[in-house]
């Protein structure tokens, strides 16, 4: 049997393409995991604020986001399965994922530390996820090519996600890479816990600022000799953390 070719994404058509002058807009591709397919109103929503939404086949997750051909990936299933999933896409690559589950009370904590981009519960309303879907495409839209942070032994190349310390690879989350890259770009300067939900995970992001202590843990669990003794990431007790190269 012959493994299944990538679903191709259908032509989007610009809105009032004959009142355009200036150069087509950048329409969003969103690949959509969802238990009820395409006639979950959630993905509909996306359709009707402009988003170029492909619901991917069953057990085709893996192979479109390969494919290369989507901006961001929305799992929209139970907690079980987005979890999983989730996990499986980290293995594979560093696509943005919106979590929405279809539970209305559950921890979502573990689908931000496991790499979602952001994650919601039910309820919420197709012009918020679509904003939501939106931020996280500004944030993770790729930086000018080539730019590089570099501090003490660090290098960031933001345009390929990748960090080194003393020219060995490490792997970096987005998450963690995003909070390094926030302390780093501060230059000593402190961060605060809800300023690193804020400008890392997004505005009105819902998580409990001790995520930000979780993954200042698991960063100097990376980066430290001694994650018990610091002198890179450093706690500024009642204000939060600071890089020292």
């Amino acid at each position: 049997m012959h493994a299944a070719e990538p679903v191709p994404l259908p032509p989007m058509a610009a809105p009032f393409p004959s009142q355009r002058t200036g150069p087509l807009a950048v329409v969003p591709r969103i690949l959509v995991k969802a238990t009820e397919g395409g006639r979950s109103s959630l993905v509909e929503g996306l359709r009707d604020q402009g988003m170029a939404v492909l619901v991917v086949p069953r057990n085709g997750l893996l192979q479109q986001v390969e494919s290369g051909a989507v901006d961001l990936v929305l799992l929209h299933t139970d907690a079980t399965s987005a979890l999983e999933e989730l996990r499986a896409l980290r293995e594979l690559s560093s696509v943005p994922v919106v979590v929405a589950l279809r539970e209305v009370r559950t921890p979502l904590e573990r689908y931000l530390e496991a790499g979602a981009d952001d994650c919601v519960m039910s309820g919420v309303t197709r012009c918020e996820l679509a904003a939501r879907v939106r931020a996280v495409l500004r944030r993770r839209a790729r930086p000018v090519t080539g730019e590089l942070l570099r501090a003490g032994p660090f290098v960031m190349d933001l345009a390929r996600h990748v960090f080194l310390q003393d020219d060995q690879l490490i792997h970096l989350p987005p998450k963690e890479f995003g909070l390094l890259e926030l302390l780093i770009r501060r230059d000593g300067r402190v961060v605060g816990r809800e300023e690193a939900l804020d400008l890392v995970w997004g505005p009105g992001h819902s998580g409990d600022p001790t995520t930000v202590d979780v993954h200042v843990k698991r960063l100097r669990g990376k980066v430290e000799a001694d994650p018990s003794r610091p002198v890179r990431l450093l706690t500024v007790r009642g204000l939060g953390y600071r890089f020292q190269a």
